[in-house]
C-alpha cells in the first residue's frame, strides 16, 4: 500500500516537472543571433571571448527562474488566478493523502481491539473507544453497539447508512481536485481568446504595413496561458481520480470487516442458543424416565 503511493507520488512529480524543467530550459536559452555579412574586428572578438571566459555559472539558474516568472507576467491575470488554484489543489491532495490513509479510514488494530471487548461483554467500553477513533470503521462499530439488541439485519442496515455517509464526506473533499482539473483548461482557453483578440486588435490599428514582431506579446500570452492549464490540469485528474480509487478501496476493506463483525456478534452470537435449546428437551426425557419407572403409585398398586 505504501509502495502504491511512493509510485504515485513519483509519477505526479515527474508530471510536474518535467513540462516546467522543458519549458524553462527553452525560455532561458540564447537566441542565436545571425552570422554578419562583414569582418569581426579582431579585438572585438577577442574582448568578447574575453568576456564570456570570465563568466561564470551561478547567472543561469536566477536567470531561469527570472524569465519563468516573466512568462507568467506575460500571461496575465489568467495566468495568476491559474497559479492560484494549482495552490488550492495541491493543498487538498496533501490533505487527502494524509486521511485517507488505511489508519483513518480502516484501522486493523481497532477491529481486533473491539473484537476482544465485545467477547469480554465491554459494550459500553467498546462503543466509547470507537466514537473516541474518529475512523469510519470506529463510528461503525459505535453504531453496531448501540443497536446491538436490535434484529441483525437492522443492525446491518444503519452499520451500512453510517459507513456510506462518511465515505461520502471523503468523496465529496476531493471535489475541489476535479473542479481544478476542468478549470485550468478553461482558463488557458479564456487566455487563448484574450491573447487572440490582443493580436487581431493590433493588426488593425497598424494596419498592413504594421511591424509583425508588434504581435508576440499578444500570441505569447495565448501560449503561455494554454501551457500553464494544461501543466496543472493532467496532474490535477490523475491525482483526482487515484485518490477516488483508494476510497473505492478502503469501502471494499471496510465492508468486509463491518460484514464479519455483524457476523460473529449478531447472527452467530442469536444462532447458539437456539441450537442449545433443541438439546435441551432430549436431556430431560433422559432424566425424566428414571423417574417414570420408579417407586410411585405403580409400585404401590403392584403390592
Amino acid at each position: 500500500m505504501h509502495r502504491y503511493r511512493v509510485v504515485a507520488l513519483v509519477l505526479v512529480s515527474l508530471l510536474l516537472m518535467g513540462p516546467l524543467t522543458a519549458w524553462s530550459q527553452d525560455i532561458a536559452a540564447p537566441a542565436v543571433e545571425p552570422p554578419a555579412t562583414g569582418q569581426t574586428d579582431p579585438a572585438d572578438a577577442s574582448a568578447q571571448s574575453g568576456l564570456d571566459a570570465t563568466g561564470t555559472a551561478d547567472d543561469k539558474p536566477a536567470s531561469r527562474v527570472d524569465e519563468l516568472i516573466a512568462k507568467f507576467k506575460q500571461g496575465g491575470l489568467t495566468v495568476w488566478v491559474q497559479l492560484a488554484l494549482s495552490i488550492l489543489g495541491m493543498s487538498v491532495v496533501i490533505e487527502r493523502m494524509v486521511n485517507l490513509r488505511q489508519s483513518r479510514i480502516v484501522p486493523l488494530a481497532l477491529a481486533d481491539e473491539a473484537d476482544r471487548l465485545w467477547k469480554q461483554g465491554k459494550y459500553d467500553e467498546l462503543e466509547k473507544k470507537a466514537a473516541k477513533d474518529g475512523s469510519v470503521l470506529g463510528l461503525t462499530i459505535a453504531s453496531i453497539v448501540k443497536h446491538r439488541h436490535a434484529d441483525p439485519a437492522i443492525v446491518s442496515s444503519v452499520a451500512g447508512d453510517v459507513a456510506s455517509r462518511e465515505l461520502r464526506r471523503h468523496i465529496q473533499k476531493l471535489y475541489p481536485i476535479a473542479i481544478v482539473a476542468t478549470l485550468e483548461p478553461l482558463l488557458g482557453l479564456l487566455g487563448t481568446i484574450i491573447g487572440m483578440i490582443g493580436a487581431f486588435d493590433t493588426v488593425a490599428r497598424l494596419g498592413s504595413m504594421g511591424d509583425p514582431s508588434a504581435l508576440a506579446d499578444d500570441i505569447a500570452k495565448a501560449l503561455v496561458t494554454t501551457a500553464v492549464g494544461l501543466i496543472i490540469a493532467i496532474p490535477a485528474l490523475f491525482l483526482y481520480q487515484y485518490l477516488k480509487s483508494r476510497v473505492a478501496y478502503h469501502s471494499a476493506a471496510l465492508d468486509e470487516e463491518v460484514s464479519d463483525m455483524i457476523s460473529d456478534w449478531l447472527v452467530l452470537a442469536k444462532l447458539s442458543p437456539i441450537a442449545a435449546g433443541v438439546s435441551a428437551p432430549s436431556t430431560k426425557v433422559v432424566s425424566a424416565a428414571p423417574q417414570a419407572g420408579g417407586t410411585g403409585k405403580g409400585a404401590d398398586h403392584a403390592k
